[in-house]
């Protein structure tokens, strides 16, 4: 899982040393870790580096596509939009 969220090359590192991006991608490898069914995400996109918001996307596309449910609160609404099944907004 830290191949998947590109954190392999620093996987020796003190946490302290992970900016917040990095520690966002780590929290992401720990959430997707386990395969869960239902997956409640606030905020998943906040502090996320360059490329990390696709890598998430991607993750959410492959958790949807075996069939768990995801429910998610974000301000970024494109990103969720391309994912959706249903939406609520407030």
């Amino acid at each position: 899982w830290l191949e998947r969220v590109n954190l392999r090359q620093v996987a020796d590192a003190p946490l302290r040393e992970y900016s917040r991006g990095m520690r966002q991608r780590l929290a992401l490898a720990r959430t997707f870790l386990g395969e869960p069914e239902l997956l409640l995400l606030d905020e998943p996109f906040t502090s996320l580096d360059d490329k990390a918001p696709a890598l998430l996307q991607s993750l959410l596309a492959e958790a949807l596509g075996r069939g768990a449910a995801v429910v998610l609160s974000t301000h970024q609404i494109p990103e969720a939009m391309s994912l959706a099944t249903y939406m609520l907004c407030i």
